[in-house]
């Protein structure tokens, strides 16, 4: 019987998969035509992007946007992935349709007040999700042949490590069209465990999560330090039980912020202040503003825009980029 938690999408032969991705510019043939190809010629339609890339953290962005491989991992995510947005919980934002990081704060601010914020890294997010663990997605969950999950994991994973000097096993692509929605639908599970952990644990005390890709939030009113400390290791219990996919947590970036910008780690040391922020967004009593590294990156541009007298064209761009961005952040 299947599971009402994922979508039945039973893509059970590559001729099927190519009626899926047609489009008014990509007829069924050619559709085909370009599975075939990127699956022969996989290796020569993408690249390392070295200028996102951060190799001492072990973490390789991979590009395949100007290639046949990228018109195709864009038109799987289109059309094989984002109509199933609907199905994914509420907590979920980032790799979903229209639920950004604002949004994903925003639902934090929940409705009572005197929160306390528990802010979560996953290390090397799309690094811990291996080519089997998709391959099972599409096979065990979404109910697709043993041929087409083969054939979709093949085109939606790279080797790990750098391209030249590759590893042997093979994980989810960070960089990929597909990635974002794959990484939330492979750990729907371990998701959802922790949702109803927090719920419980923080019951009556008007508790949020947010999960946006590799960053959780939960906030909590009048919840105690003691407290969250608890539901922190309880989550990081969640995220290493899993026998076949741990999710392990950057603990140098757990937080635990109150309101009033009191800071402890995850032992419940005091910290110091800290901006009562998530995902650069400072959360106030009802709405949001910019965080600190916005704030501070655009009281520079406008020091800069005055010793100019705005003639710098480059820092007048960054200067309203940032001002749209700032606007956008407090529009309700």
């Amino acid at each position: 019987m299947h599971n009402n938690r994922y979508p039945d999408i039973k893509i059970l032969s590559k001729h099927y998969l190519a009626k899926l991705i047609i489009g008014r510019k990509l007829p069924y043939d050619a559709a085909l035509e370009l599975i075939n190809d990127s699956m022969k010629n996989f290796d020569k339609y993408w690249v390392d992007n070295l200028e996102m890339s951060n190799p001492d953290k072990e973490k390789w962005v991979r590009d395949a946007s100007r290639s046949p491989l990228g018109i195709l991992l864009k038109s799987i995510d289109r059309n094989v992935l984002k109509p199933h947005d609907n199905l994914l919980p509420d907590f979920i934002y980032g790799g979903v349709n229209g639920l950004d990081h604002k949004a994903a704060v925003k639902a934090l601010l929940g409705v009572r007040r005197k929160r306390i914020l528990l802010k979560l890294d996953i290390s090397r997010f799309y690094e811990q999700m291996k080519d089997d663990r998709v391959f099972s997605l599409f096979y065990n969950k979404f109910g697709c042949s043993k041929k087409v999950s083969q054939i979709v994991a093949g085109l939606c994973c790279v080797n790990h490590g750098a391209k030249q000097n590759p590893d042997e096993y093979k994980t989810l692509a960070r960089g990929f069209s597909t990635s974002s929605r794959l990484s939330v639908w492979c750990n729907l599970d371990t998701f959802l465990k922790i949702d109803r952990l927090v719920k419980k644990e923080l019951r009556g005390k008007d508790p949020r999560i947010a999960i946006y890709v590799d960053d959780i939030g939960v906030t909590a009113s009048k919840a105690t330090v003691e407290e969250m400390v608890e539901l922190y290791k309880k989550i990081k219990t969640i995220l290493n039980s899993d026998k076949y996919q741990k999710l392990p947590l950057n603990d140098t970036k757990t937080k635990i912020v109150l309101h009033s910008g009191d800071t402890y780690d995850s032992d419940g040391v005091y910290q110091g202040k800290w901006s009562f922020e998530h995902l650069g967004s400072q959360m106030n009593r009802k709405s949001l503003t910019p965080g600190t590294k916005s704030r501070w990156k655009i009281s520079d541009l406008s020091y800069k825009m005055k010793k100019t007298n705005g003639k710098n064209k480059d820092i007048k761009k960054r200067y309203k980029a940032l001002q749209r961005y700032k606007a956008y952040i407090k529009r309700d």
